[in-house]
């Protein structure tokens, strides 16, 4: 099921009869929530009106609903409640709000797959927002999080199928050595790492799928600080006149997008990534997209060739398949950022907004370039 669910993963490449039913299903959810009381409804019956509005994005009675019913003591579902009021939260921008109920979940409820997933979703979300909550809300979980890690199985819920696989619980547990360095915390950084690779100090009863995620996340690590390793390109897509070569110059910045080619939403990004260029052009900051063809999926040519199409006039190259493996890439797109002297800075998957203005890549940059800001640092428009 892998392949299909990395596919599925992005809403971009759902039919449009599969989002048109989605919709009228969201809307019916929507228009049955609210005509529902929470006060009327009771444990189970109560948590499913929780998913019902959820699901129809009634945020404001999400919530409502779901902090009556932690209220109410009920076991069953509270680690779930307590998700699903953060993610209402997030969407209604109460975001100050949402950290503390992830701290509440966090310190009243045992450390499952259901805490580990929704504490992650808020470690991501702050991050890409540029919050700081975000390297804080990491520190508060590392100990909970070791402490599952060593047990070297997957992390289960207590009263759902949730399930977190170890490699995935790795990952999730090393984002706070990542937010570290990019912080310029570099002692704590490594003592960050070091407590994640004490925790998991004997691979050879993991699966295989959790070796290569651990392993891939491992050469992410040891990317950041380290020159960008060689990228070779077989095409060019800019113009049928490019050169197939990325340009030597690193400009103040450069940034790589690094996606499989039937990625909607990565080639839908080329565009947004093609304004950035542009509006950053006296800087300079560079940005360039890096796609493969991924024929463990699709097989078909034609359809390749129709995905190369899509992006034609953008700044994006071809590259081998193998350059995912060289870069530790299981999630995409992935960027990878460096600085004007080709260091790496900051390596890791971003949103599809990312380029848009005050998106997720001008936050890395600002970040990344502060520190030398009184030098002319990069400025990003």
């Amino acid at each position: 099921m892998r392949p299909l669910e990395q596919v599925r993963n992005s809403l971009e490449n759902w039919s449009d009869a599969e989002l048109g039913a989605l919709a009228a299903g969201m809307a019916k959810a929507r228009e049955s929530c609210a005509g529902m009381k929470p006060e009327d409804y009771h444990g189970d019956d109560l948590y499913e009106l929780v998913r019902l509005c959820s699901f129809g994005q009634d945020w404001d009675r999400t919530n409502s609903a779901a902090t009556l019913y932690i209220a109410r003591g009920a076991p069953e579902h509270r680690t779930q409640a307590y998700a699903l009021s953060v993610n209402a939260l997030m969407h209604q921008n109460a975001v100050d709000l949402a950290v503390q109920t992830t701290e509440v979940m966090l310190s009243w409820t045992s450390y499952d797959a259901e805490v580990a997933f929704a504490v992650r979703y808020m470690k991501d979300a702050l991050e890409q927002a540029g919050n700081p909550l975000g390297l804080k809300l990491a520190t508060e979980e590392h100990t909970k999080i070791l402490q599952a890690l060593k047990l070297g199985a997957p992390l289960k819920a207590a009263n759902s199928d949730a399930v977190m696989d170890v490699g995935l619980l790795y990952d999730s547990a090393m984002e706070l050595a990542f937010w570290q360095r990019y912080a310029g915390q570099d002692s704590a950084a490594a003592a960050t790492a070091a407590d994640c690779d004490s925790a998991l100090a004997d691979l050879s009863a993991l699966a295989s799928e959790d070796r290569e995620h651990i392993e891939s996340v491992r050469w992410r690590y040891r990317l950041l600080g380290a020159h960008l390793p060689s990228v070779m390109v077989s095409r060019a897509l800019i113009s049928t006149t490019a050169k197939p070569q990325l340009p030597q110059s690193f400009g103040a910045g450069t940034v790589l997008v690094l996606f499989p080619d039937w990625c909607a939403q990565c080639r839908h990004m080329m565009k947004t990534l093609t304004e950035f260029n542009k509006a950053n052009a006296t800087t300079p900051l560079y940005a360039y997209g890096l796609t493969f063809v991924d024929s463990s999926l699709i097989d078909d040519k034609s359809v390749h060739e129709a995905f190369v199409k899509e992006m034609q006039g953008t700044p994006t190259y071809i590259a081998p398949a193998s350059t995912a493996q060289s870069f530790g890439a299981i999630e995409f797109p992935l960027a990878i950022v460096t600085d004007a002297k080709g260091a790496v800075r900051f390596i890791g998957s971003i949103p599809g907004d990312a380029f848009k203005g005050g998106g997720y890549i001008e936050k890395v940059i600002i970040r990344m370039t502060s520190g030398r800001a009184a030098d002319g640092g990069a400025k990003v428009n």
